[in-house]
């Protein structure tokens, strides 16, 4: 369930937010407060929070951390449609998974800045867990903000888990052939083999 947070954690880009924490923690309270509510719906409130993880990550940064050198091989239309199908595959993940929330809380634990890179560290409290289990959020600094652009739930990177699972389907399949199955797995109601394990 960490890895709903993790999603649910995207800073969205303000003038307000100007450190990577403020803008972690803001969207973090914003999204619990959803959950919270006594009338969520997941149908109804589904979208705002799909929103959410839209405006939060750096979806052409994480497009190319996961594809890594296979990358600069596929097309411009390859790339755009590979950036599109990987922000969609993690909205399919985090909300096919709001169902298991009750009532985790997350604590966090502060940042560390390296020119316009930075990780914040949280941890989520959960009484399903034996202990808090730690998830850290790897950013960009834009122009227009902070973004997320990789998560490690437990110390397990996101974008390392796709790029090796994508990286096996491409070595078979092509790029071509990952699309495809990225696309089957938007139309499919339960997660594909192609889907990073959550935490």
């Amino acid at each position: 369930l960490a890895l709903i947070f993790a999603f649910a954690g995207s800073p969205q880009a303000s003038a307000q937010t100007d450190t990577p924490k403020v803008a972690v923690e803001t969207v973090v309270n914003r999204i619990l407060g959803i959950l919270r509510s006594p009338d969520f719906d997941l149908a109804k409130d589904g979208p705002t929070i799909s929103a959410e993880v839209k405006r939060g990550f750096d979806s052409l940064a994480m497009a190319q951390s996961v594809l890594s050198t296979n990358w600069k091989d596929a097309t411009p239309a390859q790339q755009a449609e590979f950036e599109e199908l990987m922000l969609k595959t993690l909205e399919h993940n985090y909300l096919g998974r709001l169902t298991e929330y009750s009532n985790e809380t997350v604590e966090f634990k502060g940042e560390d800045i390296k020119d316009n890179r930075a990780t914040v560290n949280s941890v989520v409290i959960s009484s399903r867990a034996k202990g808090p289990i730690p998830v850290n959020y790897k950013l960009r600094k834009r122009s227009d903000g902070w973004f997320v652009y990789d998560v490690e739930v437990e110390n397990v990177s996101m974008v390392s888990t796709y790029r090796e699972t994508y990286r096996s389907i491409i070595s078979r399949d092509g790029i071509d052939g990952l699309l495809e199955q990225m696309r089957t797995q938007l139309n499919s109601p339960a997660p594909t083999t192609v889907t990073a394990p959550s935490a």
